[in-house]
């Protein structure tokens, strides 16, 4: 900062100081700040920076799209996303798994070997397939506003306990051997009663045929899948 001359006399003021130690006058010169940009300068100025900042993001979003950068509201462990509702690898690693339980124990299956990879590959596939159209009916059934209650779930499971002849014991045993809690197995017999209350409702209430009814609500979902 450049010292100041005193006004009244000559004197040279203290760096940064308005009061003349000579005269003990006042001076009235004191440092002005820049003025704002104005005009056409500051204008090109903000608009510079927006068209930066819109080169980022729209940037950020093509590269997303073209899949440079991964779309971080996928998440890497999303394999299928059906109406807004996600499908995990682990969910389908997990029914692959009980499968793998149950015809590795019937046809001794060796899935280490090339054969056998090409099977589970093969599963894999068949069972993501499943789910998607699982998933499609759940969801679907949701917007068309069924419910099912905790009475019309219990009903169900003891008319296949009956229709199997299970004792509680000899069911116990069962979900067991199907890697399965009791959580999860009302989690499924609610799903069935919903796609099945789901079906009747096209084909009572719409009078349409089961074939039209299903067609219509796979076209109207929303379905992405990606690749792992």
């Amino acid at each position: 900062m450049e010292n100041l001359e005193c006004p009244h006399c000559g004197a040279t003021l203290g760096n940064g100081s308005t009061v003349c130690e000579e005269c003990g006058k006042e001076s009235e010169r004191q440092e002005q700040s820049p003025a704002p940009e104005t005009g056409q300068d500051g204008k090109r100025r903000i608009f510079g920076i927006l068209a930066v900042l819109l080169v980022i993001v729209g940037g950020v979003a093509l590269l997303i799209a073209t899949g440079v950068v991964p779309n971080p509201f996928k998440g890497g462990n999303t394999v299928a996303i059906v109406n807004g509702e996600k499908i995990s690898q682990e969910e389908v690693g997990q029914k692959i798994e009980v499968y793998k339980k149950i015809y590795g124990q019937s046809a001794n299956a060796d899935f280490s070997s090339p054969e056998g990879k090409r099977m589970l590959a093969d599963m894999n596939r068949q069972v993501l397939n499943a789910m998607i159209q699982e998933k499609i009916l759940v969801t679907e059934a949701k917007k068309e506003k069924i419910q099912v209650n905790p009475q019309e779930i219990q009903d169900k499971i003891g008319s296949i306990k009956k229709a199997m002849h299970l004792s509680d014991k000899d069911f116990e045993a069962f979900l067991k051997n199907h890697a399965m809690n009791l959580e999860n197995f009302e989690k499924r017999v609610e799903r069935e009663v919903l796609i099945t209350k789901l079906i009747a409702k096209g084909t009572e209430e719409k009078g349409l045929t089961k074939e039209t009814w299903l067609k219509e609500l796979h076209d109207r979902a929303k379905v992405e899948i990606f690749a792992h």
